[in-house]
């Protein structure tokens, strides 16, 4: 509220000076007090002025006074009020120059010149010379029964302890910078901005701060105010663009204006038309690659960012030297400091009143660095979240090829080091370790099986961060909990000898081979005769293999899951097989519900059984 207050009140001085017509009081242009009659034409011009004043129409305003002052260029009183509408339009630099001008035609005898400057000092950052300022007008104050003092007394009050605060604000705030202590550094410097919002000076350190601390879009925020406070500087309009456009969401509307407002101030200069060049070829990338995104065309994707050739791709490529080149480590000369030294300095002191001599020699700030570019780029993330679930798609639909299963290792392993809660990444971690050596057949080796659970933890956790709400996240949940819970049984693909793909033909040439080992008169036994005819029943036929492969046990008895009508249909296809050969052995093949029975008899009808003889291996 007193901030509130003191903002107002040179407007509320000024139009004390009015009629309620708008008109001016007749109060004398001449110092002297001798009185003066105002130049035909001029009074309409200033009622205009005064009641464009009293509107708040502060630049027409100016415009009015201007032209009242170009005919009566000794009236202080046109030049108070000029200084009022620049305060109220916030431009401090011309206010002051009116103050100035009016205490030169007062013979510095108007002292609410000195107050409303007082003021203008404050907001600037400037404290020593808003106190000289204020005690100027105090000292006046002392000496003076002028009735324009009366009544002020809180407002100045007010205005003294404002100034004090924010004068310690500011020393602790450099004290914080210095330190290095940026979270603290912005919070103390929001404070002091509230009372001294125009300093170029604190500003600039709270714009440091925030940008070591992580806080890209407050740096952003505070650099892009400086380029209205300060002179126009095409250095410093590059530093907002390379931080916005490289370390901000695309798309960044601070780093497309700010490009226009550097080739605004200067059509030909060269660094931004380079970067305006350069910019809109990424972002003609950048546009097909959500084209291709909503398609879904993983393959067009990978072209694109990977693939290279004659039509652009390799965007991430480009984009990872682009970084690099802007904002990289080795090239943080091309954002820092950032407001170049010259233009900081000459803002500190342009302003400053020519009366008050600090004596201090500011000693340089501890330089500050850039955040790491790969971390912290929104788009860099945007196209490895790209890579990663582009080489996920593709290879579930080509699970044997190496390329694919590499890339989704890759990528997403970028992606979760730079967000370790990424659903995609986490997904591409999961799948990876679902088609490693030790997992991919069936997990049944300790390491195998420790994987295995890894994974079904890593897509429990990609479900959660979805929501649990993703359908295809929680299809890989399940089929991961169901290779897990396969892991702990029996492997029948394993027994056979077989892969998962192995088709028919390639089935029963390995049950033909394993079955001969495993004949007891070839060292073999009847438990593992059994486990291999279990196998065979299983894989052979395709409904119980199906329900294997979704980690379900056809064969468990607790399951209540057994093969309805027998366990071969027409029977076991290699009788005829076993029949054929002379031997020792004698044991049958029983149907019903996967049953088996060897060294017993069964078979053909009488219980005849089979005689096996293996003359060969």
């Amino acid at each position: 509220m007193r901030l509130l207050s003191a903002l107002r009140s040179p407007l509320l001085f000024a139009l004390l000076l009015l009629r309620n017509d708008g008109s001016v009081l007749p109060v004398s242009a001449d110092p002297s007090g001798a009185g003066g009659l105002y130049p035909p034409g001029l009074l309409p011009i200033i009622n205009r002025a005064n009641i464009l004043l009293s509107t708040g129409q502060f630049g027409e305003a100016v415009r009015a006074y201007s032209e009242a002052i170009e005919q009566s260029p000794t009236d202080y009183l046109l030049y108070y009020k000029r200084a009022t509408a620049y305060m109220s339009l916030q431009r401090h630099p011309n206010a002051l120059e009116d103050f100035d001008k009016v205490l030169s035609l007062t013979s510095n005898t108007f002292d609410s010149a000195h107050l409303q400057k007082a003021r203008i000092y404050m907001k600037e950052g400037l404290f020593s010379s808003a106190r000289h300022s204020l005690s100027t007008y105090l000292k006046a104050k002392s000496t003076s029964s002028s009735p324009n003092y009366h009544g002020r007394e809180a407002e100045v009050e007010a205005l003294e302890k404002d100034i004090m605060e924010g004068d310690q604000l500011r020393e602790k705030v450099e004290k914080e910078r210095r330190a290095q202590l940026y979270a603290a550094c912005v919070d103390t410097a929001g404070l002091a901005l509230k009372v001294a919002s125009h300093s170029v000076e604190i500003r600039t350190w709270r714009a440091e701060c925030a940008l070591a601390s992580g806080d890209i879009e407050s740096a952003v925020g505070d650099l892009t105010r400086l380029s209205h406070l300060l002179p126009s500087s095409t250095t410093l309009l590059t530093h907002i663009f390379r931080l916005s456009y490289f370390l901000l969401p695309h798309p960044s509307p601070s780093s497309l204006s700010t490009l226009k407002q550097c080739l605004h101030y200067d059509p030909d200069s060269k660094p931004c038309l380079t970067l305006r060049r350069f910019v809109k070829k990424l972002d003609k990338g950048f546009a097909q690659l959500e084209e291709l995104l909503g398609k879904e065309d993983w393959k067009g994707v990978l072209k694109l960012l990977v693939a290279g050739g004659k039509t652009g791709g390799n965007l991430y490529d480009q984009w990872e030297q682009a970084l690099e080149d802007n904002v990289g480590e080795h090239n943080e000369d091309k954002v820092l400091p950032l407001v170049p030294v010259n233009l900081a300095h000459s803002a500190s002191t342009a302003h400053e009143d020519p009366e008050v001599k600090t004596g201090k020699k500011s000693k340089p700030m501890p330089p500050i660095h850039l955040p790491n570019a790969k971390k912290h780029s929104p788009q860099r993330q945007h196209l490895l979240r790209a890579l990663c679930k582009s080489y996920i798609r593709l290879a579930d639909v080509a699970p044997s090829s190496t390329t694919y299963a590499s890339g989704r290792a890759k990528y997403c392993a970028e992606l979760l080091n730079i967000l370790p809660e990424d659903v995609d990444g986490l997904v591409g971690k999961g799948e990876t370790l679902l088609a490693t050596p030790a997992t991919a057949g069936g997990g049944d080796t300790e390491d195998g099986g420790s994987k295995l659970e890894e994974a079904v933890r890593v897509l429990e956790q990609a479900f959660e961060k979805s929501g649990r709400s993703d359908r295809d996240v929680h299809r890989r949940l399940e089929k991961a909990m169901a290779r897990l819970k396969r892991s702990k049984q029996k492997d029948y693909y394993k027994i056979l000898g077989v892969d998962r793909a192995a088709d028919d033909k390639t089935i029963k040439k390995a049950f033909r081979k394993a079955a001969k080992l495993a004949h007891p008169d070839k060292g073999g036994s009847e438990a593992k005769m059994a486990a291999l005819n279990e196998a065979y029943e299983v894989i052979s036929n395709p409904e119980l293999r199906s329900r294997f492969d979704a980690g379900e046990d056809p064969m468990d008895p607790a399951a209540n899951n057994g093969f309805p009508g027998g366990g071969f249909p027409g029977g076991h296809p290699f009788a005829q097989f076993f029949q054929q050969q002379g031997g020792g052995y004698q044991g049958g093949f029983e149907g019903g519900h996967g049953s088996r029975r060897y060294g017993g008899r069964g078979g053909g009808p009488g219980g005849g059984g089979f005689n096996f003889h293996f003359t060969h291996g």
